[in-house]
């Protein structure tokens, strides 16, 4: 029961997710004028929202003497969390090692990271050429918004960086492509 707490294994155990989509494509319109400008286009997004995965604050020492690589720390203040920030996720002064032949008072996976969300978007214009045959013209950008989403905060306690966030997730990244189709 010493290691009961959150699932972490793959590192999706998140509580709270909201997922949409939305594809909006242009109509077969009559007019050949109009039809040659306007048909063919598809907008399609995704919007993602998370809550964050949880973590444990961790010392590469062996206070218990089981051999163990990685053990947790002890928790002296009821509020683990720094303010939040990137060089202050987590607060270093909330912790100690525990006593020489102790384990952690802390359980697993106890500690919840910075949630994050992304806006991806695309655009395609098809083009019919045959009955049989058509080209796709594709616009995509993930993280349109270009916003930075940080990773987990270094979580061990030994580190002169731990409770500092020193990741991001991707930068806004787009790409084209040219399909043909037969």
């Amino acid at each position: 029961s010493f290691d009961s707490g959150n699932c972490v294994d793959t590192g999706d155990d998140r509580r709270h997710l909201f997922n949409t989509s939305v594809v909006v494509a242009t109509p077969e319109f009559a007019n050949s004028t109009v039809r040659a400008l306007a048909s063919g286009w598809q907008f399609s997004s995704i919007v993602r929202v998370l809550s964050g995965s949880y973590i444990s604050a961790t010392t590469n020492r062996d206070p218990s003497f089981t051999d163990s690589n990685t053990q947790r720390v002890n928790m002296i203040g009821e509020n683990p969390y720094g303010d939040k920030t990137p060089g202050n996720y987590l607060n270093s002064a909330a912790f100690e090692m525990p006593a020489a032949g102790n384990f952690a008072n802390t359980g697993r996976s106890s500690i919840l990271g910075p949630g994050t969300w992304q806006f991806d978007v695309s655009l395609t214009r098809s083009f019919d050429l045959t009955e049989s045959q058509r080209i796709e013209l594709r616009a995509e950008a993930f993280n349109l918004t270009n916003s930075t989403k940080f990773d987990n905060p270094q979580t061990n306690w030994s580190s002169n960086r731990f409770g500092r966030i020193t990741s991001s997730k991707d930068p806004r990244i787009m790409q084209f492509a040219l399909k043909y189709y037969f």
